[in-house]
């Protein structure tokens, strides 16, 4: 999950005294994400698990948990479980990478989320099997050498945490009011836990010449002056002032709309430290994929995901443990088009209004009405009335979308057919085999 946004706002912060969360996957263009349910286990007598490269031991009892995957992984980049537990991961580059796969940071999401019933459980299974089994492994679909460490926020209805890694090393801080991280190490000396003998390590491999002067992102960071690992230090500004500024009426509306932030009317005009990303070639060669937005409290749990790529131009749905978004298609192959995936079908959408010479303004406006309705109405809500609620609003923003997708399909001969952007993007469905 290179150049991605994840962040934060604890319950002092926020206006209602919940726990909101947003988070950006920026993956390859063409790579689907599935949002699934997975219910909660009681008594699993399987003793092992087949994660995305490790087998490890199995725990008898799990959380239910709804969780945004690319559809290769067996892990996710996003996601939430019945207990009020979110997590987001991003990737990292530092100078303690094991070579050997391992666990991957998506695999750790889930098995954090799968296995903590709090933050703290969360954070406690993370660097527990960290430290047992390590991290390493292809983090892109069929490119073996792609491999990063990873960084996460950890949040319940109480607090949050940053935790940051380096192979199987690791620092955590409790999260004060806000926080923002973007595919770069953040904590420097004052982090509350970390990982055991950490000073003596980075001595030991010259790292440091006294134990007291670990910062951990100076230590064990490292950087990248190239694609997809440059500019995290703009991004992640532009996310922790952007935070600030929220309107604190409508704080799960403002973030889903901090999620679509980027320069420029049209997405051919944006940039390499915009938050919602639009791949054009080398020099932006990864794309937002997917989409989280979270509000937790003691007395409420709300999750929204748009289950398709590009924030700016995909509209947030409610989901729940017995709500999924969409039919479960895990084992199936989605490397290219497939009319079942949800995140294919807007691809059709998505990829036309990419190519047509401005954005249709009656869809930004139409589905910024329906998402603030939407919003609205799942906020009066509550009890078996806000299971119901949420259910059918779910059907009919899928039904909206479904709409705006057939009618891009009918609007073909509006397709920009010069620049390099535009060139990009023709070729980028010939491989995909995405047929506007």
């Amino acid at each position: 999950t290179a150049m991605s946004s994840t962040m934060v706002i604890t319950p002092a912060a926020s206006p209602d005294g919940a726990m909101c969360f947003g988070k950006n996957s920026n993956r390859e263009p063409g790579e689907c994400q599935l949002v699934i349910a997975l219910p909660a286990v009681e008594h699993d007598t399987n003793t092992l698990l087949k994660c995305t490269y490790l087998t490890i031991a199995q725990v008898p009892r799990r959380c239910g948990i709804v969780l945004s995957k690319p559809w290769w992984s067996w892990g996710g980049e996003m996601g939430a479980n019945d207990q009020g537990v979110v997590i987001g991961s991003e990737a990292v580059l530092t100078r303690d990478h094991e070579p050997e796969p391992g666990l991957i940071g998506m695999d750790l999401v889930r098995l954090g989320l799968e296995r903590g019933a709090t933050a703290e459980d969360a954070l406690n299974v993370i660097t527990s099997l960290l430290q047992t089994h390590g991290q390493g492994g292809a983090c892109r679909f069929g490119d073996p050498s792609f491999s990063y460490d990873n960084g996460f926020i950890i949040a319940d209805a109480n607090e949050a945490w940053i935790l940051e890694t380096a192979g199987r090393h690791w620092a955590a801080k409790r999260i004060k009011g806000k926080a923002a991280l973007s595919s770069e190490l953040t904590l420097t000396t004052d982090f509350d836990r970390s990982s055991y003998a950490l000073p003596q390590y980075a001595r030991l491999k010259g790292w440091v010449r006294k134990e007291e002067d670990i910062h951990f992102a100076a230590t064990f960071g490292r950087r990248s002056h190239r694609p997809p690992f440059n500019r995290p230090r703009q991004r992640r500004a532009v996310l922790l002032e952007s935070l600030s500024r929220l309107d604190r009426e409508l704080l799960q509306i403002s973030l889903m709309q901090l999620l679509r932030q980027r320069k420029g009317s049209h997405p051919r005009n944006g940039s390499r430290s915009d938050v919602a990303l639009h791949a054009s070639g080398s020099s932006r060669p990864i794309q937002t994929t997917g989409s989280m937005v979270a509000s937790v409290s003691t007395r409420r749990r709300d999750f929204f995901f748009t289950g398709t790529s590009a924030p700016d131009l995909s509209i947030f749905k409610p989901v729940d443990f017995n709500l999924p978004l969409e039919d479960d298609l895990q084992g199936e192959d989605l490397a290219h088009y497939h009319d079942d995936s949800l995140w294919w079908r807007h691809e059709k959408l998505h990829r036309a209004m990419l190519l047509a010479p401005r954005l249709d303004s009656d869809f930004i406006k139409e589905r910024d009405e329906v998402e603030r309705s939407m919003v609205s109405e799942l906020t009066a809500q509550k009890g078996r009335q806000l299971a119901q609620t949420r259910s059918r609003l779910r059907d009919n923003l899928l039904k909206w979308e479904k709409t705006w997708i057939e009618k891009a399909a009918s609007k073909r001969g509006s397709i920009l057919s010069i620049g390099s952007f535009s060139r990009y993007w023709k070729r980028r469905n010939r491989l995909d085999g995405v047929k506007l």
